[in-house]
């Protein structure tokens, strides 16, 4: 069916980006390559001023006393657009040290316990590792942006699409 062709087609282009992506990786942990959640794919800008608005409609800005976290958080242009925009605090963790100026570390490892908002643009398959991560540091009133990728096992608040591109946003008060 074309419903079908399409999903194999995605499934086909999702391999070549993280074959790609794996090719391009040259961080290297001790004794094996670093696991990859997901290239350097930049979201659109209209995608993130779509996803402020929404929160602002719907009475979830940030305030000038919440903290950002983009987990990957590549240019960093989620985090600059929030501060500029809300006046919060940011905190971007990104592997690949050529991305970025300030923080170099591993998501896995970073402390994002005081966050009100992580944004996660990762493959799916590195979801049910980060979203066991975020139900142990997050404190309830906590909410995730995963950009493109539903989370496995947890039911969105809400999803939209912008420019081609999903995003689910989560509670975690409803994530249990």
């Amino acid at each position: 069916t074309q419903e079908d062709r399409r999903r194999r087609l995605r499934q086909l282009v999702l391999e070549a980006a993280r074959a790609r992506a794996n090719d391009a990786l040259t961080l290297k942990s001790e004794d094996a390559r670093q696991e990859l959640f997901a290239p350097f794919s930049p979201s659109p800008v209209g995608v993130i001023d779509a996803v402020w608005t929404k929160l602002e409609d719907a009475q979830l800005a940030l305030t000038s006393e919440d903290v950002l976290v983009d987990l990957g958080c590549g240019d960093g242009r989620w985090l600059v657009s929030g501060v500029k925009r809300f006046d919060c605090n940011a905190l971007g963790v990104e592997l690949d040290e050529s991305l970025i100026q300030i923080q170099q570390g591993d998501v896995m490892l970073a402390d994002i316990s005081q966050a009100k908002l992580v944004i996660v643009y990762a493959f799916a398959e590195s979801l049910p590792g980060i979203a066991q991560r975020l139900k142990a540091q997050l404190k309830q009133e906590a909410n995730v942006l995963s950009v493109g990728f539903r989370v496995p096992d947890w039911k969105p608040h809400w999803s939209e699409r912008e420019g081609g591109l999903r995003w689910y946003f989560y509670r975690m008060s409803e994530c249990s």
